[in-house]
């Protein structure tokens, strides 16, 4: 990777290693270069881009049970360098918890991989002009498509792309130094009718040309299509507990939301998730396996490294059926005793890091989708979730079924009004009666939310059966603007 001005990785591991002031403390150095490029299209006509940037570090040192925490905008290396003497006079913050002993969490990581050099550029990862203009006419050949298609409907198409870049380096007080640069493109489209109502779609990829061979302008304008009809088709949505057939690729938020928070190491190891005592024990069918892999290429949540460091791994949450891991980051690796899984996700510098999922999905089963949906009398289909509440210390969720249809006699014979549909994650797992054989990720253009901080994740699953949940019909559709 590229960023330092020059600031190497001698230096870096020097701060780090000035941060700890007694035996027994562990500290981190975090430095970031971030850049961003915001674009958009109204009525036919761009607006000019909007570009932002931002750096700082980082450190952190903690012992014992307490942490400490300070950070400093920019990257001069007298900044940087002024980082230790910072955090012996900043105030300690408690973790919640017992730690079950004192010191700081221990391990050399990956020692085959070594210590790879670290620079940071001088200048900023701006998007060059030539990379904003192949972006503009990308989002201005998703509007001309959308345009064709519905231009008799559409009263306002309005298009949105986020371009990030994100250049990252962390060095522990161990003498660990690495680095990783990260990119993600995401778009949105919208298309709002006379009568205020909205359809929208999107996704993202790690770059433009990999963003326009999985989202082709013609078939987002064929997926806003099908949206468009489906408004014209709406049934009211069935009352009280169904049958759930939950679609493949977004339909993943369901685990990611109801259960994976649960196992998140900060809720699990401190009284916060329903799913932690469960450890060991078997909480879905034998055929339910699943994974957080932030190792995957080409997906949101991928990354070499965590924010802390440590190499990217496979987790597995659930294994046939039985719940045997957590997400750890080195704080709650030491509360549980245990080495961390490279889940240590933070949205900036100016943040601590924190447990977090990153792709998150189950493995395939062996239905065939199309005879999970014949074996359902009568039910819904849920093709797409929206937003939801989750409680982890109980485990109950609503979430708002973005798109949904009824299944009759084992088929789906028609797109439901808006509904909300309840349930309780342990019950999820245990009610799965069904996996399919088509696995499928999201479309990459959403982003994870917790405690205030932002992060960029993925679901993914195939299409499964569900009993045990509770469909509740809304009156009024939201408007989109």
């Amino acid at each position: 990777m590229s960023i330092p001005l020059p600031i190497d990785h001698a230096f870096l591991r020097r701060v780090a290693g000035a941060s700890v002031a007694r035996p027994g403390e562990y500290a981190d150095l975090f430095v970031e270069r971030a850049s961003e490029a915001l674009l958009s299209r109204a009525g036919g006509s761009p607006e000019p881009p909007r570009l932002g940037a931002a750096e700082g570090a980082a450190a952190r040192v903690f012992e014992a049970g307490a942490v400490r925490h300070v950070a400093v905008g920019g990257l001069h290396p007298s900044s940087i360098e002024s980082l230790p003497s910072r955090l012996r006079g900043a105030p300690d913050s408690m973790w919640r918890g017992n730690t079950g002993g004192s010191g700081g969490p221990r391990g050399s990581g990956d020692p085959a991989r070594g210590v790879d050099p670290v620079r940071i550029a001088d200048q900023h990862p701006m998007p060059a002009s030539r990379s904003i203009d192949a972006a503009g006419r990308y989002l201005a050949a998703i509007e001309a498509a959308v345009g064709a298609r519905l231009g008799a409907v559409a009263v306002r198409i309005g298009l949105k792309m986020e371009i990030r870049a994100q250049s990252v380096a962390v060095a522990t007080s161990e003498g660990e130094v690495r680095g990783e640069e990260r990119t993600w493109i995401s778009f949105s489209t919208r298309v709002i009718d006379e009568a205020g109502v909205s359809v929208a779609a999107g996704g993202g990829a790690v770059g433009l040309e990999r963003l326009r061979a999985l989202h082709p302008p013609d078939e987002v304008a064929a997926l806003l299509e099908q949206a468009v009809q489906d408004l014209k088709e709406e049934i009211p949505a069935p009352s009280g507990e169904v049958s759930v057939v939950l679609g493949p690729g977004a339909g993943g938020i369901l685990i990611h939301e109801a259960c994976g928070h649960a196992l998140e190491g900060d809720r699990a190891l401190r009284g916060r998730s329903a799913l932690v005592e469960l450890l060991g024990e078997k909480v879905g069918p034998g055929d339910l396996t699943v994974i957080d892999d932030p190792t995957l290429a080409g997906l949101a949540g991928s990354r070499a490294i965590d924010d802390e460091g440590w190499p990217s791994a496979r987790n597995v949450l659930i294994d046939s059926g039985r719940l045997v891991g957590l997400l750890l980051d080195r704080t709650t690796a030491l509360l549980a005793a245990t080495t961390p899984t490279g889940s240590a996700r933070r949205e900036s510098y100016r943040h601590l890091p924190m447990p977090r999922m990153s792709n998150t999905f189950v493995l395939e089963g062996r239905y065939p989708p199309e005879e999970i949906v014949a074996s359902v009398p009568r039910g819904v289909y849920i093709a797409e979730l929206g937003a939801g509440e989750v409680d982890t210390v109980s485990a109950d969720f609503s979430f708002q079924v973005a798109r949904g249809y009824l299944i009759a006699s084992g088929r789906r014979v028609a797109p439901l009004r808006p509904f909300v549909v309840r349930g309780n994650g342990l019950r999820v797992l245990r009610g799965i009666k069904m996996i399919g054989r088509d696995l499928r990720f999201d479309s990459g253009a959403g982003e994870c939310g917790k405690e205030g901080q932002r992060s960029r994740a993925s679901v993914g699953q195939p299409t499964l059966k569900v009993a045990g949940l509770t469909a509740q019909p809304v009156r009024l559709r939201v408007s989109g603007s």
